[in-house]
């Protein structure tokens, strides 16, 4: 009888890769908020705010962060003993 092999989906979770995607995106707007010229929209004329950039790139920290918890407080368990070899490339 084979014993139940069981693991954490662990950096591979693809949560990881969005709460980082989205963090990055963050980062970047938290970042832009600081160093861009808050002028005149050239194509509108109207104010820009650099607020904006600020609360939308924090928000998209915060859902990053919130996504990277999620992944550490809730992995994704692989039972190896489910996994039907013969269906695989390769597999005999």
């Amino acid at each position: 009888m084979a014993k139940n092999k069981k693991h954490a989906a662990g950096a591979f979770d693809i949560r990881n890769f969005i709460g980082l995607l989205i963090g990055l995106y963050g980062i970047v707007l938290v970042i832009c908020s600081f160093v861009l010229d808050p002028g005149t929209n050239p194509d509108t004329g109207a104010l820009k705010n650099s607020a904006d950039n600020l609360y939308a790139g924090l928000a998209m920290l915060l859902v990053g962060v919130a996504f990277m918890l999620w992944a550490k407080m809730k992995p994704i368990v692989v039972d190896e003993s489910k996994i039907d070899e013969s269906s695989l490339p390769g597999g005999h």
